[in-house]
């Protein structure tokens, strides 16, 4: 039976990926190479091996100022006496992917033996490492179609019945079947229902967003969490960490508030979620900070979810909401992805577009209260679901139409199965880095021109641009450069 339905979600998406494919122009991945050796002509062959070539040339002409920086950050990243959490075997592979890609007979003797130092200390962290000769996932990009039911340690069991409840895809879903069920079998279930109801609709309009007196603090700091991070597995990381804690310190002073601007959207924002609870190490790495992550006011509706989101202390996106949190206790703060549904169509496995060049209201807001900016890269947002309209102006037209109508985008995306790797709406298990980049300090001004408030926003993307230029070759190669839109 089990077989049955996976082979019926996959052929469900394979006929999708079909139509959409029928109403898409042909596109070629320049990144990758498919060179048959028995099969291709002489001249393809020729072809691959001057692109190879090309790329060898390009890693001699590295940056090296930006590569002894990314040299630091891993040594900083490896470093257990400052580790606030663990590193996954995922992001160790990351290091070590990054470390084999440099090109060490053209760098300075400095950075070719630290490069050779790291090297040695990723390869003793990989073997002691206490996942370290256990069963992998089978999820991975070179696998696109597998199948795992047996030889699955039970903790991936868990980590995916988590996501299952917590991913936008599959959540409201299962949450609705859920109630559906006890309504069907549970007598005057009905009369819960309607109470239920009720209350929703007279706490959402009493209830001050966000409300800080309901966050459960047992509840963010459950293992619940820690299986949803440890799913993708998700980390977070401060840019300054190699700085000193002077400096750390006064980056992050718990008397300021501060506006965490993420991106990419992604399809979930699951790197965004990550600062709700404390499963990624935010209460430690961000001492004295408190986090409210905004998301859509139509989740305050929703059965069930509601209450989780208002229990992690969520917030609605408004203006009002905003204004709340700055005006409140020093060290509240607000965690923004400002590009919203629209950037949400973009997410695909190596894009990095970002919708934020007539977006200012983000940055006059922290003008008007003072608030210091902060701008966040989730590098590998993109890469847990397959986007099937991406290169299809049609769709892409009507989800623009349907946007405007539900506030939200309608997307046609393809992820994983709970027991197969193609397929599905369940996301692909890939790791994110959430970079932590350096504040910008704003001084409260009631009022300011509009040039001002266009210097703050010409400095916030520049800050973002290098920011995503400094670890992207480290954890995300192959995502595309950084477009504004």
């Amino acid at each position: 039976r089990a077989t049955l339905q996976v082979l019926i979600v996959n052929m469900s998406f394979a006929f999708i990926q079909r139509v959409v494919d029928e109403v898409t122009p042909e596109r070629t991945d320049p990144l990758t190479l498919k060179v048959d050796l028995k099969v291709h002509s002489n001249q393809d062959l020729v072809a691959s091996l001057e692109t190879i070539k090309q790329e060898l040339e390009s890693r001699k002409t590295c940056d090296v100022e930006r590569v002894r920086k990314q040299l630091k950050h891993i040594d900083a990243e490896l470093d257990e006496g400052k580790d606030i959490s663990p590193l996954s075997l995922e992001h160790l592979e990351l290091f070590q992917q990054f470390l084999a890609r440099l090109d060490l007979p053209s760098l300075p003797e400095k950075e070719r033996k630290h490069a050779e130092q790291l090297g040695k200390k990723l390869e003793k962290k990989t073997k002691e490492h206490p996942l370290a000769g256990l069963p992998r996932s089978g999820d991975t990009v070179d696998n696109p179609d597998g199948i795992s039911y047996l030889k699955v340690p039970i903790n991936r069991r868990r980590q995916m019945a988590v996501t299952l409840y917590l991913n936008l895809l599959t959540g409201p879903s299962l949450t609705i079947v859920s109630l559906v069920v006890l309504w069907y079998f549970v007598p005057y279930f009905t009369y819960v229902l309607l109470a239920y109801a009720g209350y929703t609709v007279i706490d959402n309009a009493i209830r001050p967003m966000p409300c800080k007196k309901r966050i459960i603090q047992k509840w963010r700091k459950s293992n619940f969490f820690k299986l949803f991070v440890d799913y993708y597995p998700i980390r977070i990381v401060r840019s300054d960490r190699t700085e000193d804690k002077k400096v750390k310190a006064d980056n992050f002073d718990a008397k300021r508030h501060y506006l965490f601007c993420y991106h990419p959207h992604g399809v979930g924002s699951v790197g965004a979620f990550s600062f709700s609870s404390a499963a990624a190490g935010v209460d430690e790495m961000f001492p004295g900070l408190s986090f409210s992550l905004q998301t859509l006011t139509f989740n305050f509706n929703f059965p069930v979810t509601r209450d989780n989101l208002i229990c992690l202390g969520l917030g609605d996106a408004s203006k009002k909401c905003l204004t709340n949190i700055f005006t409140a206790d020093p060290g509240d703060s607000a965690v923004l992805v400002t590009g919203g549904a629209k950037e949400s169509m973009y997410a695909h496995p190596g894009d990095s577009t970002v919708v934020l060049k007539t977006r200012m209201g983000f940055a006059k807001l922290a003008l008007t209260h003072g608030v210091s900016l902060v701008p966040v890269w989730g590098f590998g947002e993109n890469n847990v679901y397959e986007n099937l309209a991406k290169h299809s102006p049609t769709i892409q037209s009507v989800q623009r139409k349907l946007i405007k109508v539900l506030s939200f985008a309608p997307l046609l995306v393809a992820g994983r199965g709970v027991f197969s790797y193609g397929g599905g709406l369940v996301p692909h298990r890939r790791p994110i880095t959430c970079v932590v980049g350096k504040p910008i300090h704003l001084k409260k001004e009631e009022s300011f021109s509009d040039e001002r408030l266009k210097e703050v926003h010409q400095q916030y993307m520049d800050s973002l641009t290098e920011l995503f230029d400094t670890y992207k070759d480290i954890y995300d190669p192959r995502a595309e450069p950084i477009r504004f839109v």
